[in-house]
């Protein structure tokens, strides 16, 4: 018979002033949010965002209703006080034509970018996007869905409020993290892995986070051949550990985990060997204990289990529950049905992650409980994610480097610019792809 148990233990959001919210409570946190701000407010250089729109008659009322609306949050919840808007306009909606304003405005001074496109118009977006991710903040908002999906439905405030916690993460900020026990769990989380771009070419990544949830340190490599991957790979990991350590020299680095998304590891000359191999050569230049704990995690989405649960629960598991299927391999359950006035929400079922312990260094009496708790913080780190008050539940070592991933395959796909994050503290340090 196979065991489970429900992660234990209270975890919350910390927000400004160290005020604690339940974890999964949006309501409120966004109360919580308004008294007493996010956990760090982002530093502001010039205190100026531009908004940059088609100059056409039609869209001016749209606008203003949106600027209202972002001023007031930036304020009220965000603690963002007197931010001056500035309004660039463009004749066409042709890369040159937004190109223009938009190094108009970067030369006027401004910390972000709120970049408005008639609709879904991909060859633009993606030159401009890589563009924008090369120099200054951004956030892109479309017209079309805007007058037929949000304002017709009432939904600005909704839409506002979760386009606003990307963009304060984007700035630098950190609207919550989690307030975790800090003797359990991992000293660093890495997520790593690569990303095919075709069936020739891809590009490694690793990033570095807090148990907190916050991403310290992020690499990427450049677009190469499949044959160049193991050796990328080693490359990303030991940068990124570089970059932590020179931002954070006294961090002691005793147990560390790492999340591989995607493909499982190969055991013998692949991925498992080149990852055990970093790990000592990170001992040798003394970035992490010589006497570290490691764990290297296969988290997987697709997987042929379902978990069944309680008639209760619409026969879903209780968030946090951990299956054990073997003494390596677990199933999370990382969300369930939300609950509505008239009873829970009738959804089509929620596969769990799939969790399997590829190799570690662990004793045999370390093993149960330290493998119980990287499973609650692969749980914990579900509840992490910025592109909003209700992300995504998967863990951010999984979902930021998908974000990234898309980007990249897009970027290359419509011609845009490549992304270098080496040398750019901005994208090493910041969630740029959110």
């Amino acid at each position: 018979m196979m065991e489970y148990e429900t992660t234990t233990g209270s975890v919350n959001y910390c927000i400004g002033d160290n005020t604690l919210v339940p974890i999964s409570n949006t309501s409120e946190l966004i109360r919580k949010l308004k008294d007493y701000g996010p956990y760090q407010r982002p530093s502001l250089r010039h205190n100026r965002i531009a908004f940059i729109y088609l100059d056409q008659e039609d869209w001016r009322g749209v606008i203003e209703k949106l600027k209202i609306q972002i001023a007031g949050k930036l304020d009220d919840i965000w603690h963002i006080n007197n931010t001056d808007l500035l309004d660039l306009t463009y004749d066409s909606s042709n890369f040159d034509s937004i190109k223009t304003q938009i190094d108009k405005a970067i030369d006027s001074g401004v910390d972000a970018i709120m970049l408005i496109l008639p609709g879904y118009m991909p060859n633009v977006y993606y030159k401009l996007k890589s563009y924008l991710i090369n120099n200054v903040s951004s956030q892109f908002m479309n017209h079309y869905v805007l007058t037929n999906r949000i304002l017709p439905y009432n939904q600005l405030d909704y839409y506002t409020g979760n386009l606003l916690v990307q963009f304060i993460s984007k700035l630098g900020g950190k609207p919550w993290v989690l307030n975790i026990d800090p003797e359990r769990g991992s000293d660093i989380i890495i997520g790593t892995g690569a990303t095919r771009i075709d069936n020739e070419n891809l590009f490694c990544f690793a990033m570095v986070f807090k148990k907190d949830g916050t991403m310290l340190w992020n690499e990427i490599s450049p677009i190469i051949r499949k044959e160049e991957y193991l050796t990328y790979l080693n490359e990303s990991i030991e940068k990124a550990v570089k970059g932590f350590r020179e931002n954070n020299p006294e961090w002691p680095v005793e147990r560390l985990t790492l999340h591989v998304s995607g493909k499982r590891p190969k055991i013998r000359n692949g991925e498992t060997k080149v990852l055990e191999d970093i790990i000592e050569e990170l001992k040798e230049q003394d970035l992490i204990s010589q006497d570290v704990k490691f764990a290297i995690l296969h988290l997987n989405e697709t997987h042929p289990y379902w978990i069944m649960g309680d008639p209760n629960n619409r026969y879903h598991p209780y968030e946090g529950t951990k299956v054990k299927l073997s003494s390596k391999r677990y199933l999370v359950a990382l969300s369930q049905p939300s609950k509505r006035r008239n009873g829970l929400e009738m959804v089509t079922p929620i596969k769990p992650l799939s969790v399997e312990i590829v190799s570690h260094n662990w004793t045999s009496e370390e093993f149960y409980p330290f493998a119980s708790e990287i499973l609650d913080e692969i749980y914990y780190l579900s509840k992490m994610n910025w592109r909003g008050f209700k992300g995504r539940n998967l863990p951010v070592t999984v979902n930021y480097p998908k974000l990234v991933a898309k980007i990249i395959a897009n970027v290359n796909r419509y011609g845009g610019y490549q992304i270098n994050t080496e040398g750019n503290r901005p994208l090493q340090t910041t969630p740029w792809f959110l």
